[in-house]
């Protein structure tokens, strides 16, 4: 997954100097005043090394998520939309686009009303458009309403709440971009204003920049560092101001000491939320290395409540019951909004106690050097609402397991669960729980 993150997002830097010389276009068919030699070299460098000097760019081009090849497929289905040329080529790429994130229906639904409203044979373009819909879209929806019996993933319903919290979130979301990234959109339209052009090739750029960004105030923004929700939007934005100042550079000097500047300014915000980046590192890396040792010590059939459910899930092996509703539909559709915290928004403790996991990892899962007392157990808010249920204290207890090295994991162990005591000599084997 690594390797492909890197391999789109590699070829989004591709992408990104034929956009901003205009695309695939032969010489013949450009004007001349986009042919001059500062104008070519600035136009085909300065996007992808914008891009690949911002933050987000530079955090999520490995990340093994879905981003990069989203923030791919974006760009080349603007490259082609505004071509105009095949709509249908256009088409594809934006149906790719809702087949990897659900809100990429969104951006195949703007291009086909973009293509019908711009070209000619407009019968043609709706019929096209509307053909690619049904042969990507209606057996992945009826696959997915089969499976899952819902249209949307529970995570939408997870991480969404009241509106007015949404647009809060959103609203903060956005502001943090914009003052780390999203400014230079206001550079290329002041520089495009100042040379008084007007064209209509920015238009799908900015259009798509502008359709991420509603999205993104709508759902309510992100915890991760770094805007990984608004990449897909940076080539764009990054594209559209690369033209406008390859467009002064060939005639003015002082142009071609702006495009060095902001690449400098695209760099400045890397230490913006980098000791958050640094700890969600080393954070995940820790509750691997524990999932690790839990699969060695705990019986078979063991069941887990936790928050945290990515790492110790995948290397347990184990049932576990998702305390903030990301893989649990009871939680996600019916819990009750208890944080304002993107993606932590919502919790259902009598739903969780019910369950009885026999061991709930509380405090986000909490490792540390020696024993702790009960008292020294922080509990967050989503949390709360499970060891506030009236029994809690007559089904639970509250333990230090040791996973060797010295550390413990503090946690709640259901009394009726029986958990093996681990043989001193083996108590430090866990490996690079140790270092």
């Amino acid at each position: 997954a690594r390797a492909l993150s890197l391999l789109f997002s590699l070829g989004t830097l591709v992408l990104s100097a034929f956009a901003a010389r205009g695309g695939t276009a032969p010489d013949g068919e450009r004007p001349a005043e986009e042919r001059a030699p500062w104008r070519e070299t600035v136009a085909t460098f300065l996007p992808p090394m914008l891009i690949a000097a911002s933050p987000p760019f530079s955090v999520w081009s490995m990340s093994g998520s879905e981003i990069p090849l989203f923030t791919f497929l974006l760009l080349a289905g603007c490259m082609l939309l505004r071509k105009g040329q095949r709509p249908g080529s256009a088409f594809i790429v934006f149906g790719l686009l809702g087949l990897v994130r659900p809100e990429g229906t969104l951006y195949f639904a703007i291009a086909l009303a973009y293509s019908i409203l711009r070209g000619p044979r407009r019968a043609a373009v709706a019929l096209a458009g509307a053909g690619i819909a049904v042969v990507f879209y209606a057996p992945y929806l009826l696959w997915k309403w089969r499976y899952f019996h819902a249209i949307l993933p529970n995570t939408f319903y997870a991480k969404t709440g009241p509106l007015g919290l949404m647009l809060s979130n959103g609203a903060r979301y956005l502001m943090g971009f914009f003052s780390s990234c999203g400014y230079l959109v206001v550079v290329g339209i002041l520089l495009r204003g100042a040379a008084g052009r007007q064209r209509e090739r920015d238009i799908p750029a900015l259009l798509l920049a502008a359709v991420c960004a509603l999205v993104v105030l709508v759902l309510g923004g992100d915890w991760m560092p770094h805007y990984r929700l608004l990449l897909p939007a940076l080539p764009l934005v990054m594209v559209f101001v690369s033209r406008e100042v390859a467009a002064l550079a060939a005639r003015d000097v002082r142009a071609r000491l702006l495009a060095a500047a902001l690449v400098l300014l695209a760099m400045a915000p890397a230490a913006v939320n980098y000791d958050a980046f640094k700890t969600e590192q080393v954070t995940v890396r820790a509750f691997a290395l524990l999932g690790q040792r839990l699969q060695d010590i705990l019986p078979e059939g063991t069941s887990i409540g936790c928050g945290s459910t990515g790492a110790i899930g995948y290397y347990t092996d184990t049932r576990i019951v998702d305390i903030l509703g990301l893989t649990e539909p009871q939680i996600a559709r019916h819990g009750q909004v208890v944080s304002r915290q993107p993606g932590h928004l919502k919790a259902d403790g009598a739903y969780v106690f019910e369950r009885k996991p026999d061991l709930l990892l509380l405090g986000n899962v909490q490792i540390h050097r020696g024993e702790w007392d009960r008292a020294r157990m922080p509990i967050k808010v989503q949390e709360q609402p499970i060891i506030e249920q009236s029994e809690f204290d007559g089904y639970y207890d509250f333990v230090n397991i040791p996973i060797g090295g010295g550390f413990y994991l503090s946690c709640f162990k259901l009394k009726s669960y029986f958990l093996p005591v681990e043989p001193s000599s083996a108590r430090d084997d866990a490996p690079g729980v140790t270092r």
